[in-house]
């Protein structure tokens, strides 16, 4: 059975747990196309108030919590000094930023969210749950001449079980290097 995620159980968690605020805004997404942002000051998360209040974006902002923590624990000391305050003052910092400085802060970000969200143990026991099916149904031909449709379709089965994207699930085995299985 799949669990079902809430955006704000985990804001809940984040508060609870981290003591970190979260704040709701209206209109965040269409400001900066951005669902969340975690303040300079580490004090609190800023989120989209629709997306987080909407269960449909409830595996977005879990991501987005997820990401908006590895910028807390790996970037905590470059994150205090960076120069902004506002969602306007952020746009403003990324168009300045190096391109790749930038890229490479947020794609560590990313790494951290995909890394705490799906785990390589759990996801290395789900994958051999879905080699067993594929080899029990006789569909290993099927996977040698398109492991990459195979792996859409077993995708959103894996999202439900993590709470996550089919893009998480799919960029999470391939850099694990657990797609397509061996047999």
């Amino acid at each position: 059975m799949a669990r079902r995620y809430s955006a704000s159980r985990y804001g809940k968690i984040v508060e609870l747990r981290l003591r970190l605020n979260v704040e709701p805004r209206h209109g965040l997404l269409s400001l900066i196309d951005m669902d969340a942002w975690l303040r300079t000051d580490l004090s609190g998360i800023v989120v989209d108030h629709d997306c987080y209040m909407k269960p449909k974006f409830a595996n977005r902002m879990r991501f987005s919590f997820a990401h908006e923590l590895g910028h807390y624990f790996l970037h905590r000391d470059m994150y205090s000094r960076l120069p902004f305050s506002t969602p306007e003052e952020w746009i403003d910092f990324m168009i300045n930023s190096p391109e790749n400085e930038y890229e490479s802060f947020e794609w560590q970000a990313n790494e951290f969210a995909g890394r705490f969200l799906v785990p390589r143990k759990i996801l290395e026991t789900k994958i051999e749950e879905v080699c067993k099916i594929i080899k029990d149904k006789d569909l290993i031909s099927y996977l040698a001449k398109d492991p990459d449709a195979v792996l859409s379709r077993v995708s959103p089965r894996l999202r439900e079980i993590f709470g996550v994207s089919e893009e998480v699930i799919q960029r999470r085995v391939q850099r694990e290097n657990l797609w397509p299985p061996k047999f």
